[in-house]
């Protein structure tokens, strides 16, 4: 029985919490389980007045209870309740702008990998990418990542978005193509057509890559392309 005790997405309200369970216990239902979704769990003191419309709801009814979310469960302990629902921490992810997820001991479960296809060549005042959103101040040398915005890397990345080609971090240049974007190799040692690169996964949390597109890891996480490859590879 889902209560809606602050987010006002699904749920019913405090007042139809009686009739609602009335309704569920004469249809015989085996199992009630009494659950809410709190709306900024993030937040340090986010989740104090929806704990307490829920528990003013919920008070002397003796049933199994679902409050935490992946925020709740890692910041909130008084949310912890008889279920939880961690989300977004099972990719590794950290839910929080202020805690990264080695801070909260989590490892990533998903890596968005590719290769260097191409290697170019600048000179000063040449462009790279649509529009011409970046051009170089100085000779440089520049990869071509086979990954674009129709694999679910965010097509609003902007210059400066890390990337990890053979293990070092770089930066992503100009706009994202549908199947490509270009990284800078200036400063890179022994990178050639070929060698890896990391879009966000190990050794490259995605909340830093999200941060750094303006959006929040769920959407990349979310974003992945059926196109894309996916390899399973099991734990040890």
């Amino acid at each position: 029985l889902k209560i809606n005790t602050g987010m006002n997405r699904l749920g019913v309200a405090v007042a139809e919490v009686p009739r609602a369970l009335q309704l569920l216990q004469t249809a015989q239902i085996a199992q009630i389980t009494l659950m809410t979704h709190f709306a900024s769990a993030e937040e340090h003191d986010g989740v104090r007045e929806q704990l307490q419309r829920f528990e003013q709801a919920t008070a002397g009814l003796q049933l199994p209870r679902n409050l935490a979310n992946s925020a709740a469960l890692l910041r909130h302990t008084s949310t912890h309740a008889d279920w939880v629902r961690p989300g977004i921490m099972l990719y590794g992810a950290s839910p929080f702008d202020d805690q990264g997820a080695a801070e909260l001991g989590l490892r990533p479960v998903m890596t968005l990998a590719s290769e260097i296809i191409a290697i170019q060549q600048l000179a000063a005042g040449d462009a790279v990418g649509y529009s011409a959103s970046f051009r170089a101040s100085q000779p440089m040398r520049v990869g071509i990542v086979a990954c674009g915005y129709a694999d679910g890397y965010p097509r609003h990345a902007s210059t400066g978005t890390p990337v990890l080609v053979a293990g070092q971090r770089t930066q992503l240049l100009g706009r994202v193509s549908m199947d490509m974007l270009c990284v800078d190799l200036s400063y890179l040692q022994q990178v050639e057509v070929g060698s890896g690169v990391t879009l966000w996964g190990a050794g490259l949390p995605v909340e830093v890559v999200a941060t750094s597109a303006g959006t929040v890891s769920y959407e990349l996480l979310c974003a992945l392309a059926q196109r894309v490859p996916v390899t399973e590879v099991g734990s040890a």
